[in-house]
């Protein structure tokens, strides 16, 4: 992948980042064709860049969620048209903004997908995705190649808890969580 330094090169970018997820995906040994891809992220480590990116994807969609997660600001968007990154489509897009952790390039960063959970806890997680992937995460853990991370983001007015196992690989990650993007939404709006 490129560093992407406007909306056209971020284009540029999403068979070679759909690429890398399906390779990460087939790392793992798992199949998640039919799962719904709830949304996509790009990482920035410029400010100006971000805000390039921003204005190009509320002239594409809408805001619909400002939050501070971890401490810093985390914009949704919902755009008119969804983007297709091989056998997923998604409407919404995750821009974070820079804090203080630099980035190897500047691109596609994950895509998450839901797994309902009995228990939106960890380990409700991780029971969640052993019936759905036999065997995930003790695989997982023994591939060098492969960084697996849990983790329980802190979102100001949240509601939902949704706590997240992500599997990383080449720069690209592949994120599991238990409610969808406009569950969370919804949640914090009733807060």
């Amino acid at each position: 992948m490129h560093d992407a330094s406007n909306w056209v090169s971020l284009m540029r970018d999403q068979a070679t980042f759909t690429d890398k997820i399906n390779q990460l995906l087939e790392t793992l040994a798992i199949d998640c064709t039919q799962l719904t891809l709830d949304h996509v992220a790009i990482r920035t480590n410029d400010s100006v860049l971000t805000q390039s990116l921003a204005g190009h994807l509320s002239e594409q969609g809408q805001l619909i969620s400002q939050a501070m997660v971890n401490q810093r600001p985390i914009h949704i968007y919902q755009l008119n048209t969804p983007l297709h990154f091989g056998a997923w489509q998604t409407d919404l897009v995750e821009l974070p903004f820079p804090h203080h952790k630099t980035y190897p390039f500047q691109s596609w960063e994950h895509m998450e997908f839901v797994v309902p959970c009995r228990h939106a806890t960890l380990s409700g997680l991780e029971d969640a995705l052993h019936a759905q992937f036999p065997g995930l995460l003790a695989r997982a853990a023994k591939l060098r190649e492969i960084t697996v991370k849990h983790s329980e983001p802190q979102v100001a007015g949240e509601r939902l808890a949704n706590p997240t196992i992500a599997f990383k690989q080449n720069g690209v990650c592949v994120k599991f969580h238990p409610y969808s993007l406009a569950q969370i939404i919804a949640s914090e709006a009733s807060a």
